[in-house]
């Protein structure tokens, strides 16, 4: 499979564009699948003058029409599911099998979405004294989703949709791991008839990103993917923008007792392997007893991680686990896997790079129990550390010893000890006896600290797609019944 690019999609046409040659390389064999061109500063500026100048018939357009534009698009998600689940594999590394439950969340964010706009963004009325009080909500603008390379369809999608149902128009800057699939998924928007300027598609890397940060006419960034990119793009952006980050997590996951001790495993292997370990929300740190409860669940574990299948989404039988995105994120790993075992780490399963490709690698599970001045950084892939404790407080200790604040959970039968957790710890996503990594589109998504600085994601992310206002109306000026003291009005 080798792509030539269709371009940018600016004012409802698709253009080669003029920028910087890049291309996109299949994790798994190595091959390049797509090549096109990074947006210029002349085409980005088309692109947002584009969306600005449709901005104002688009927002007010019935918001029943808008729902009509929606429903289309999700029904030509269904006829192409195939299609984008095929491509998701192929430019990302992921099984099949976990492709199509990335496009089967995409065609379920529509209703979520419209219950969220009615609830949360439903205009409201009070009588008093001095005339009726009134909320009412706004789009802001245009708005720039800056998306992640895991998640290149769900995630921009969970925001794309609200957004333009709120009325705002978007420019989409997918990241530059995952053109391909970005490119395909606005060529199912772009069948749906949209005014030109309402949905916009710019490639490119962080240069593309910075620009739309900075452009005048660009009135929100939603972004999702790296603490570092975060930052950056926080910093690039004027306070007269909203903008809305979701970023790394380092989350930790507390097994504590459990009657079922392999729908435990299947839990914590689903929230540390799932995805090769490349979700934000994936635990990172497993937090256990040391106890007998503690080393039989963690002798389990390492059985069953053992014997995860990893390989190309194209093996049969398919695998559980795919290669990471990139081949510097396998050298990033076991440069961390190396460093902690040089500084008393113990490797109960050592992560290694696997002699089918560049990109694929074990899964590695490392006690650090021992080690001293932990590094609290995202490792991103099948990576997980264990630290052992002594009893509960220590446990809540370990779980918010952290700067980053996205997921946590816990999976235990006692009630009291869960209530204990979520009275005490830290984060956006809570979970108690459920995967990390399983989140509901009918609740927010999103972290605090390092993990982020609103809920741009799930049931929460139309609160961001819209400004409120704050309204005192009467029919007429009046005079009050008394003027205040020292004034006459002749």
């Amino acid at each position: 499979m080798n792509i030539k690019s269709k371009g940018h999609y600016i004012e409802g046409q698709w253009i080669e564009g003029s920028g910087e040659p890049f291309n996109s390389l299949s994790p798994a064999s190595g091959k390049v699948i797509w090549e096109g061109r990074r947006a210029t500063v002349q085409e980005i500026d088309k692109a947002v003058k584009s969306s600005s100048l449709v901005f104002n018939s688009w927002s007010k357009l019935d918001i029943s029409k808008r729902i009509e534009y929606l429903k289309t698009y999700i029904n030509i998600l269904k006829e192409n599911k195939e299609r984008i689940s095929n491509m998701l594999s192929e430019e990302i590394g992921k099984p099949l099998w976990e492709s199509a439950t990335e496009v089967g969340a995409m065609i379920g964010k529509i209703e979520p979405s419209l219950q969220a706009y009615k609830e949360r963004c439903c205009d409201t009325s009070r009588k008093q004294a001095n005339g009726t009080s009134k909320t009412r909500f706004r789009p802001h603008g245009v708005i720039a989703v800056i998306g992640p390379y895991n998640f290149p369809g769900h995630m921009p999608n969970g925001q794309i949709i609200p957004a333009l149902l709120a009325g705002n128009t978007v420019i989409l800057k997918p990241s530059e791991y995952a053109p391909a699939t970005s490119e395909l998924i606005i060529q199912c928007w772009s069948e749906i008839g949209l005014p030109p300027g309402v949905l916009s598609l710019l490639q490119g890397d962080s240069f593309v990103g910075k620009e739309l940060c900075q452009h005048n006419d660009v009135n929100g960034i939603f972004f999702t993917g790296s603490r570092n990119a975060g930052e950056s793009i926080r910093a690039a952006t004027s306070v007269d923008k909203i903008c809305v980050l979701e970023m790394s997590g380092n989350s930790p996951l507390i097994v504590w007792d459990s009657s079922d001790i392999k729908a435990a495993v299947f839990a914590t292997v689903q929230s540390a392997f799932i995805t090769a370990g490349q979700r934000c929300s994936s635990a990172r740190r497993l937090i256990v007893p040391d106890n007998e409860f503690g080393e039989k669940f963690i002798s389990e574990l390492l059985r069953s991680t053992e014997k995860i299948c990893v390989g190309s989404h194209k093996d049969v039988p398919e695998p559980y686990m795919g290669p990471l995105r990139h081949p510097m994120m396998v050298d990033n790993l076991l440069k961390n896997q190396e460093d902690l075992l040089s500084r008393g780490a113990v490797s109960l399963l050592t992560s290694e790079r696997l002699s089918i490709g560049k990109s694929f690698v074990s899964p590695g599970i490392i006690d650090v129990t021992s080690v001293e001045m932990r590094l609290d950084e995202e490792i991103i892939g099948p990576f997980l550390q264990i630290i052992r404790v002594s009893d509960f407080e220590n446990a809540l200790h370990e779980a918010n010893n952290t700067k980053y604040g996205l997921a946590a959970g816990i999976f235990t039968e006692d009630e009291k000890l869960y209530n204990r957790f979520y009275d005490s710890i830290r984060a956006g996503i809570i979970n108690w006896n459920q995967q990390l990594t399983g989140a509901s589109p009918w609740a927010p998504f999103g972290g605090i600290k390092n993990s982020g600085n609103f809920r741009p994601s799930g049931f929460f992310a139309t609160d961001f797609c819209v400004y409120s206002t704050g309204l005192i109306e009467l029919e007429k000026v009046q005079l009050p019944a008394s003027l205040p003291p020292g004034l006459t009005i002749v």
